[in-house]
C-alpha cells in the first residue's frame, strides 16, 4: 500500500502510481502499515499517572505512547474523593486546549467512584458512594464536554443515572460491579453499552446464576474491554469472546497502572502497595490491580495467542476505540480524509514507527 500524507491528512491510499508520484519524498516500510492505536482505558505509563496532578507527568505520558503504536487515548481516573477528581478533570481540560507533539488526548474516561465495593480490586473502598443525581449532574458540569467514559456499577446507580449520563452522550459501561444477568439487561435501554475490563471485577460466569460477565457474552450489541495479557483472561477466554461476539464488539485496552518500566518489586501505585512479577501487578493479597500491560503487546497477544486475525486485532486497537471517543470520521482507519496517525509493526508485530498527523514521533 502506498499512503500519501499532506498537511497531516491522508490524501491517497492504494496502489502506487509511479508516474504520478515519482517525485514525491518517500519512507518504504518492510513491515505492517496500520492505523494508530487508541487507548480507551490507561491510568499512565512509565512511572506516571493521571491522577498524580501535575501537568509534568501528564506530559511525560503522551509524549512516551507513541514508543507503544498509541496515538490518541483516554486518560482515565480511579476511584478517589470528588475534590481529586474534579482536580483530575481541571488538569484534562488544561491539556485538552493545549497543541502537543505526543498521543492526541480524546478524552476521559471516569472509572468511579459509583462502583460496588464487593468487586473493588484494587480502588479504594472509602470512596465508593452512591450519588444523588444532582452530584452525577455537578460532575459531568465539570468535565465541560471531555467526559466519553464512565465506569459504574448499574445495580448501586439505577437507570435514572445510566438515561442521564446517555442524554448528555457519555458511554456508560458496568464495570466494578456485583450486577446479575437481569441488571444489565433492563439498564441496556437506558443507555448501558459497554462492559468494562471484561470478565474482571464482576461476578464469574455459572451455569446458574447469570452475572454481567454472563452478559457480556449473551448480549452481542454490548462492547466489551479486554485485557489481553494472559493474567486478566485466558487467551481461550479471549478467543471464544470473540468467536461470539465478533471484532465489532470488542475493544483492546492496556489498563495500565504505569508500572510497565518498573522492575520486579513493591511498588507505591494509586495510593496501595502492589507487587510486580514477571509482568503481573497484584495487590498483596494476589488480587490483580491493574496492568504492566502496554496497547502494542496487547495486541502482539490477541493476534499471536487468541486466534484473532491481524485485521480484526487492528480494529480493536484503532476503530472501535475512535468510534466511542467520537473521532472514527477522522481517525482509526487508513483512508483519504482521515488524520494520518499510523503506527509501523515489524513482521514481528514490534513498533518502529508512529507517525501523528503526518510527523514521525517515535
Amino acid at each position: 500500500m502506498f499512503i500519501e500524507i499532506k498537511g497531516g491528512k491522508i490524501v491517497f491510499a492504494g496502489k502506487k502510481r509511479e508516474e504520478e508520484r515519482r517525485e514525491l519524498p518517500c519512507y518504504q516500510a518492510e513491515g505492517w502499515i496500520c492505523p494508530g492505536f487508541i487507548d480507551t482505558h490507561i491510568h499512565g505509563i512509565n512511572g506516571f499517572d493521571f491522577m498524580m496532578g501535575t501537568k509534568e507527568g501528564f506530559y511525560r505520558i503522551q509524549d512516551g505512547l507513541p514508543s507503544f503504536g498509541v496515538t490518541g487515548f483516554l486518560s482515565t481516573s480511579r476511584t478517589a474523593s470528588l475534590d481529586d477528581i474534579k482536580t483530575f478533570l481541571l488538569l484534562n481540560k488544561q491539556v485538552a486546549k493545549e497543541e502537543r507533539t505526543g498521543a492526541h488526548l480524546l478524552g476521559v474516561h471516569l472509572e468511579g467512584p459509583w462502583v460496588n465495593p464487593k468487586y473493588k480490586g484494587a480502588q479504594k473502598a472509602e470512596y465508593m458512594t452512591v450519588p444523588a443525581i444532582k452530584d452525577v449532574e455537578a460532575l459531568v458540569n465539570e468535565a465541560a464536554g471531555i467526559l466519553r467514559i464512565i465506569t459504574l456499577a448499574p445495580e448501586i446507580l439505577g437507570n435514572e443515572v445510566i438515561q442521564f449520563l446517555h442524554d448528555k452522550k457519555v458511554a456508560v459501561s458496568a464495570g466494578h460491579t456485583d450486577a446479575s444477568f437481569e441488571d444489565i439487561q433492563k439498564a441496556v435501554p437506558f443507555g448501558l453499552s459497554r462492559i468494562t475490563h471484561c470478565f474482571n471485577a464482576m461476578g464469574p460466569i455459572s451455569h446458574r446464576d447469570l452475572t454481567a460477565a454472563f452478559a457480556a457474552l449473551y448480549l452481542q450489541h454490548l462492547q466489551c474491554e479486554i485485557i489481553a495479557d494472559g493474567f486478566h483472561v485466558n487467551s481461550k477466554m479471549i478467543e471464544l469472546l470473540y468467536r461470539i461476539k465478533g471484532a465489532d464488539h470488542l475493544t483492546l485496552i492496556s489498563d495500565c497502572t504505569g508500572t510497565n518500566q518498573l522492575p520486579d518489586g513493591c511498588h507505591h501505585i494509586g495510593g496501595k502497595m502492589v507487587y510486580k512479577k514477571d509482568g503481573k501487578v497484584a495487590l498483596e493479597n494476589g488480587k490483580l490491580a491493574g496492568s504492566s500491560l502496554t496497547l502494542d503487546k496487547a495486541f502482539q497477544f490477541a493476534v499471536q495467542h487468541c486466534g484473532i486475525p491481524m485485521e480484526d486485532a487492528v480494529q480493536m486497537a484503532s476503530f472501535n476505540p475512535a468510534s466511542v471517543c467520537g473521532v472514527n470520521d477522522r481517525k482509526g482507519r487508513i483512508a483519504i480524509g482521515y488524520d494520518a496517525d499510523l503506527v509501523i509493526l515489524s513482521n514481528e508485530l514490534e513498533v518502529e514507527n508512529t507517525i501523528i498527523l503526518g510527523k514521525f514521533v517515535f
